[in-house]
């Protein structure tokens, strides 16, 4: 699940994790050693009550019993005396059981009894060799907890007769109650500090997501003052260390573009010398077919270092500070005529329109490298289209053709100054409109690059009532 690959979550979730098992290794062994000590409190007790009840009992009476089962006077008599020992030793039964395990006599719940020779036969046999015997706690057909405790009867010239006694043990489930209560208050525990997990993770990992945006942004020349400078923390270091990064990478790129711009001045004035001079020596070799060709190669090259240059004056170069209010639809179809000097065939529609505040000249270069780019990338028989829509505060138009799609590998380098995919291209066309839209408080992505389509979506602040 995606909801857990949160810092926060998995904070909240290991937390809870050690806390359960905290409550689990406390409530066990608590549970347990209780259980057991008053397991073994109670077995003390019944071996001796064992041992008070065998004194009182005549062997020679039990042997009697055993050689007429008919005479039931002497059984109902030691029947009665079991029953009035009940009371005495918190007793539900006390019974006789002969070698076969078959019940002689019994005083008290006679149910109880039968289940109790049933269930504990194995313990019975064992009492058989060592004397005394007991058995696990078991609950009778009303629910009651008992225990039963049994003790090896040596009557004269008989062996094997077992005295039993089932005693209630219904305190025990207290210690069951022990167990619950623990694991409820367990349970209380790991919610409650899963959700103050969460409380205090949210002061670290929302700081972090913050922090993670703001160096996205900066990665895509776009980031805003980061708002982590008041705290005290490690996180408020580095969000201020962040922010000393931002500037430092704004003042180094505002220093480029001033060196690029100052190198494309000094080139531009000897460059417009060289087209003059170009220029002229077309004119004069138009007659002689040998030195025209060469000429017009020399003019062309020419143009095309102009081009360039220009280029880079437009990257570097900062926009005025007067923007213009303007219609995109009509910006857009001025640099549609601008492209069907070189792309005829291709045709570009244009749905919807807003109005912007743009420097038109730089806003024209941008539109006209995104329309070029997808002129070069299609068929001129595949439309171009281009939306213009408003969401919000913000203008967004998109760029769509149906050329061949862009590798996904390269995709993240498109915007970088100087890659290019073309061999005669030095890749400025895309970083210039993407410096351009950034000038005017916008920013440029592409949305998508697939077999449906190449689409690049510019977004621009909205011009307020028109202004």
């Amino acid at each position: 699940m995606k909801i857990f690959n949160r810092l926060s979550w998995k904070l909240a979730l290991i937390t809870g994790l050690l806390i359960l098992l905290a409550i689990l290794a406390v409530a066990i062994p608590v549970y347990w050693l209780t259980r057991n000590s008053l397991e073994d409190q109670l077995a003390d007790h019944l071996r001796n009550n064992l041992i008070n009840i065998s004194e009182d009992i005549d062997p020679q009476l039990i042997k009697f019993i055993q050689q007429y089962p008919t005479l039931t006077v002497l059984k109902d008599s030691l029947e009665k005396s079991l029953v009035r020992k009940l009371s005495n030793f918190s007793a539900s039964a006390i019974y006789l059981i002969d070698a076969d395990n078959n019940v002689i006599v019994a005083g008290g719940n006679k149910n109880n009894t039968i289940q109790s020779v049933l269930i504990h036969s194995p313990e019975i046999e064992n009492t058989r060799r060592t004397g005394f015997g007991f058995s696990p706690l078991f609950n009778d057909n009303s629910g009651k907890t008992f225990k039963s405790a049994f003790m090896l009867l040596q009557p004269e010239n008989d062996a094997g007769i077992i005295l039993g006694l089932d005693a209630n043990a219904q305190f025990l489930k207290y210690a069951q109650q022990l167990r619950n209560r623990v694991i409820y208050i367990g349970i209380m525990v790991l919610f409650t500090s899963i959700i103050a997990m969460m409380v205090l993770s949210q002061t670290l990992t929302r700081p972090l997501r913050l922090l993670t945006t703001f160096a996205s942004d900066i990665g895509k020349g776009r980031a805003e003052p980061t708002r982590l400078k008041n705290r005290q923390d490690e996180i408020g270091f580095l969000g201020k260390t962040m922010e000393e990064m931002r500037l430092e990478i704004k003042q180094r790129e505002k220093d480029n573009k001033q060196l690029i711009a100052s190198v494309a001045h000094e080139i531009r004035n000897p460059l417009a010398g060289m087209q003059v001079n170009a220029e002229l020596l077309l004119e004069e070799t138009q007659n002689i077919e040998n030195l025209h060709v060469h000429s017009r190669a020399v003019a062309k090259e020419v143009e095309k270092l102009s081009h360039i240059v220009e280029n880079f004056l437009t990257y570097a170069r900062p926009i005025e500070a007067t923007l213009h209010s303007h219609s995109l639809r009509k910006l857009i179809e001025e640099t549609v005529l601008k492209i069907k000097q070189e792309f005829p065939e291709h045709n570009i529609h244009i749905d919807g329109d807003a109005t912007v505040l743009v420097h038109p000249n730089k806003i024209h270069h941008a539109f006209f490298n995104l329309l070029k780019n997808a002129c070069e990338s299609s068929d001129a028989r595949a439309a171009i289209t281009v939306s213009i829509y408003t969401k919000k505060d913000t203008v967004l138009i998109a760029f769509k053709n149906q050329g061949e799609p862009i590798p996904i590998d390269i995709q993240p380098q498109i915007f970088d100054v100087f890659f290019s995919t073309k061999g005669s291209g030095v890749g400025l066309g895309l970083s210039i409109t993407k410096s351009v839209i950034e000038q005017h408080g916008g920013r440029i992505k592409l949305d998508h690059s697939d077999s449906s389509g190449t689409e690049f979506v510019i977004e621009l602040p909205a011009s307020k009532n028109g202004k």
